[in-house]
């Protein structure tokens, strides 16, 4: 059974510090225990500017945002803050995507501002649309009438209001989203530890059957991360090992046991075919966060590693945790399935 861990101030921290260089989806749909009910929708009437903080002083830095991307991301986070916090991570990741968060004037076509809303499709007056609180108003009043979009794959949520010629782009921009949202909204003093925590996967699949408590991906990915500098402020160095005084805080430092500790199985972990037999085989498109790419061979020839987040638009390449044997605890770009030409499918674990 695994373990759960309930999302906190630390986890969050510790996902603030991962770099931000492209990503997919963090977060799959989810039944409805993991995101509540909307309470009500965002309205043009709400759209005043904000503070850049609760306080009315400068949000604290974030490595590679400015204090304007920063006081937009405050903008949308407050238009929204009557609706789940999920949507606000889909309209920043939509406004990483059309304008790297900046008020853009209108170019070639009559695209304006953050979310380059166009005056010719009903979006407003250009006079509106130059305003960042009204641009994201007008996004939360469509995302609200999309049925379902709050157990939506982001990339689906935000292209069901943008409508946009390229609907997979915005997948990339969930992992930096849900860290500009975690550290702006603590700025803000809003609640978005709560609903913030979906699921990995999907709800019912990552669901423990005594609680019904979703596994949320920031705490596989704070504890997957912990031991980058676990050893002597180094990564864990690999060791595969039966005997218990070789095993770490429980676990064995191979790679299936690095990956159950993650996941917060108990220790000291299943082996990688232990963890394909307790997934279901996907496919490569609907990789997210929080799932596995495995070899299950036996008799140490098989690999593990926990997926983050895709490196490029071209799904050749992308980020994930692992614990090998070039150095223990990686995390790292890595070409798809595998380095080389070692074989690697992709799972996501149901319990």
């Amino acid at each position: 059974m695994r373990k759960l861990i309930s999302l906190i101030a630390a986890v969050f921290a510790a996902i603030i510090g991962i770099p931000l260089l492209g990503g997919a989806a963090i977060f799959g749909g989810g039944g409805t225990s993991c995101v509540p009910t909307i309470t009500a929708p965002a309205s043009a009437a709400s759209a005043v500017p904000v503070p850049v903080a609760s306080s009315g002083a400068a949000i604290p830095t974030l490595d590679g945002w400015d204090a304007e991307q920063l006081g937009i991301v405050a903008t949308i986070l407050t238009v929204g803050k009557s609706i789940p916090s999920w949507g606000w991570v889909v309209a920043v990741a939509t406004g990483m995507q059309e304008s790297n968060l900046r008020n853009l004037a209108g170019g070639a076509d009559d695209s304006i501002g953050v979310f380059q809303q166009r005056p010719s499709q009903g979006w407003g007056t250009p006079q509106q649309l130059r305003d960042p609180a009204y641009q994201a108003a007008k996004f939360f009043d469509k995302l609200t009438t999309v049925e379902g979009w709050q157990q939506m794959p982001l990339t689906e949520a935000a292209q069901a209001v943008q409508v946009s010629a390229y609907p997979d782009a915005y997948a990339k921009h969930t992992a930096g989203a849900i860290r500009l949202v975690s550290h702006v909204g603590a700025a803000l003093g809003l609640e978005t530890l709560g609903d913030l925590g979906q699921c990995v996967s999907s709800c019912p699949s990552v669901t423990t059957a005594d609680s019904g408590t979703c596994l949320d991906a920031a705490t596989v990915f704070g504890r997957a991360r912990s031991w980058l500098t676990a050893w002597a402020g180094g990564p864990v160095p690999y060791l595969s090992s039966g005997d218990p005084a070789d095993w770490y805080q429980g676990y064995r430092r191979d790679c299936s046991g690095y990956v159950s500790m993650a996941l917060g199985l108990d220790g000291p972990g299943l082996n990688t075919a232990g963890l394909a037999a307790h997934s279901a085989a996907i496919s490569k498109a609907d990789l997210l966060p929080g799932d596995l790419l495995i070899n299950p061979a036996p008799n140490l020839r098989g690999h593990v590693v926990l997926f983050e987040r895709w490196a490029d638009s071209s799904m050749s390449s992308y980020w994930g945790y692992e614990q090998s044997g070039d150095g223990g605890t990686h995390y790292r770009q890595i070409p798809y399935p595998y380095f080389g030409t070692y074989s690697m499918a992709p799972y996501r674990f149901l319990n």
